[in-house]
């Protein structure tokens, strides 16, 4: 008799408990109905709404999570409301109620198919997919929700990106991708070109969030898909770069200098440098000389035939395109430490060469020295970070005696 008492008892508690779950989603309803609910509002109903997503008696069935995915697209408007009459609102909390809907709708989605029956229920087979049919009840409301607000996560995920909030604005690009490429209506398609911009701003977003594997995925995939910008190559090569991989590096440089040209020497430079590091001068004197013909008075690649011509045959040979180079243009900092060198190198040989020594050695070579400064010191001044032209300007003051300066350089670093 107790036994049965037990299981009876046991039997009206899950009653009990899946009738206050259907309570909380009716309840749910009756809340979201008022017209003047506030966010705080919302956000109590919905946390009162909350345990029916993960009770078993309401968990799987599509209208919870319908009523979920409308809940929070309400909620969404609530703080477009009070921003439209300038209230101050919370954005990764307005972006991320928009991340949730869009999340409690597919799910509602992947619940909602109901068998078709016949009159004796047994499954009614389509005839042409020779599957059986199904039909659904939440599926329109929630695709047409999705459907209305599907620029609203293009536009939400720029504005969590604006507060720093990387994997909210990643997950806001992507879905709003996602839903371009959906196929159950055609109101969801959008232009090849907006969503490879998309694409290219998830790829910021996945390289702020330190993804450098995924940013290149989906850097190649906006550029594959029509966003042909210069700086979706340009994060690329940053990103191939920080992981090592300079074989991809090259090809992409290679693809970026047939579409752009020399508009950025980045691109040349790369692949000069494949070149050299190849020990293929002769390949990279015809890139080079290529590009001269297109652009004579360009001064970043006279400065790279410089260097090409250098690692053929000497410095000396070279030192006119250095000298070009920064005739052209005097804040060219690889130009200047060129010149410099040429000057620093001259002096290093006329002492090693020379027979002389002491005062006389030093009133041969450091007015050589001295040639050679004005151009290093302005390199360095340009970019502190060359340790060769630190170098170089360390060892120039030693033999020169300026003590303060060599002091000031040492201290620099």
């Amino acid at each position: 008799m107790k036994k049965f008492v037990i299981i009876v008892a046991s039997c009206m508690a899950l009653t009990f408990n899946a009738t206050a779950q259907r309570q909380l989603i009716g309840q749910a309803k009756k809340d979201i109905s008022g017209l003047t609910m506030t966010v705080d509002s919302y956000n109590k109903a919905f946390n009162k709404f909350k345990p029916a997503l993960t009770h078993e008696e309401t968990c799987n069935h599509p209208g919870t999570w319908a009523l979920a995915n409308r809940m929070m697209v309400e909620l969404f408007d609530k703080y477009e409301d009070n921003r439209r009459v300038g209230k101050k609102v919370d954005i990764k909390a307005m972006g991320h109620a928009l991340l949730d809907a869009y999340d409690y709708g597919l799910k509602s989605l992947a619940l909602d198919t109901i068998p078709v029956l016949d009159k004796k229920g047994n499954p009614v087979i389509d005839k042409k997919t020779k599957r059986p049919k199904v039909k659904t009840r939440f599926s329109k409301e929630v695709i047409g929700r999705l459907l209305d607000y599907h620029d609203n996560y293009r536009i939400i995920g720029s504005e969590l990106y604006n507060v720093k909030d990387w994997d909210g604005a990643y997950k806001a690009w992507d879905d709003y991708c996602q839903m371009a490429a959906r196929t159950d209506n055609p109101r969801w398609i959008k232009p090849d070109s907006i969503v490879a911009e998309v694409r290219y701003y998830q790829g910021i977003a996945a390289w702020q969030r330190a993804d450098t594997i995924d940013a290149v995925r989906l850097f190649s995939i906006a550029r594959h898909s029509g966003y042909k910008h210069k700086e979706a190559y340009d994060y690329a090569l940053v990103c191939l770069s920080d992981l090592g991989n300079e074989a991809e590096v090259v090809k992409l440089a290679w693809e970026a200098f047939l579409k752009f040209g020399t508009s950025d020497p980045q691109y040349i430079r790369i692949l000069i440098n494949d070149y050299l590091s190849k020990e293929d001068f002769s390949g990279a004197n015809d890139l080079i000389d290529d590009a001269l013909e297109a652009k004579p008075n360009d001064d970043e690649l006279l400065n790279l035939k410089g260097l090409i011509i250098e690692n053929q045959e000497d410095i000396y040979q070279a030192f006119p395109y250095y000298q070009r180079c920064i005739e052209l243009n005097d804040s060219n900092a690889s130009g200047l430490f060129n010149v410099g060198r040429y000057f620093y190198n001259k002096a290093m040989e006329t002492r090693q060469n020379s027979m002389l020594t002491g005062k006389k050695l030093a009133n041969l070579v450091n007015p050589i020295y001295r040639e050679a400064l004005p151009y290093l010191e302005k390199s360095y001044a340009i970019n502190p970070r060359n340790v060769d032209v630190r170098n170089a300007l360390r060892d120039i003051y030693y033999k020169l005696g300026e003590a303060d300066k060599l002091q000031q350089i040492e201290s620099a670093q």
